[in-house]
């Protein structure tokens, strides 16, 4: 087995099936019951079948051998959006909460556009996935805070909105790097070497993913 063909293993039948990670969960919470279904758990549901869609056919495009990036210009927008909002009613929203989501929306949606003429449609968009990864780190540390400051005592990973909060911090200070410099490496490493970045922001996802499925496998707490 060539090299070539390792790295083609690795990235398709090794990192990619983790995005059915959060469906899988979700049939396995359906199927046993007895796990937390908070109000905001459906909004979160629809999130996570479109993100499960986009990215099978972003994955079906790149094994056709075709230019995917434009596709996901368009849609990784709607998925940061719905995250977003989600994330936002997982606590009781206030005026000063609800400005700060739509803010970081607006932010986020403002950089996805304006990538779009930065890197250009098929090129990642690496000003909008940036922008992504510090409103990720600063609201999934923003939750986590609040979580550890607030008076309900039930232990935080028993916690649907624990895991929300943890897998975008844990996908947003770990693919930081590599958002940014994402495009430079395209152009600037050897065939033999523009795998392994990939390979390894493909492990960041595979534990973001673990995480979002994390979410519907809470269970119920049960009287003494």
């Amino acid at each position: 087995m060539d090299a070539k063909t390792v790295h083609r293993w690795i990235l398709h039948y090794i990192i990619d099936p983790s995005i059915l990670a959060p469906m899988a969960a979700y049939a396995w919470s359906r199927f046993r019951g007895g796990y937390q279904r908070p109000p905001w758990l459906r909004p979160f549901l629809r999130v996570q079948v479109l993100d499960l869609i986009q990215g099978v056919i972003f994955i079906a495009i790149a094994m056709a051998h075709h230019n995917n990036q434009w596709f996901r210009h368009i849609v990784q927008p709607i998925i940061f959006t719905g995250l977003l909002w989600t994330l936002a009613r997982t606590a009781e929203e206030g005026t000063r909460r609800t400005r700060l989501y739509l803010i970081c929306i607006g932010v986020g949606l403002a950089a996805a556009v304006t990538g779009i003429f930065v890197n250009g449609l098929l090129w990642r968009n690496a000003l909008f996935m940036t922008t992504q990864s510090l409103i990720y780190m600063g609201l999934g540390t923003y939750e986590l805070r609040r979580l550890f400051n607030s008076e309900d005592d039930r232990p935080l990973p028993d916690r649907p909105e624990f895991w929300l909060a943890a897998a975008l911090l844990i996908y947003g200070s770990s693919a930081l790097i590599f958002s940014a410099t994402s495009n430079y490496l395209l152009r600037t490493l050897s065939a033999q070497m523009v795998h392994v970045p990939w390979i390894v922001n493909g492990i960041v996802i595979v534990c973001y993913e673990l995480a979002l499925a994390k979410v519907f496998l809470c269970r119920k707490s049960t009287s003494s």
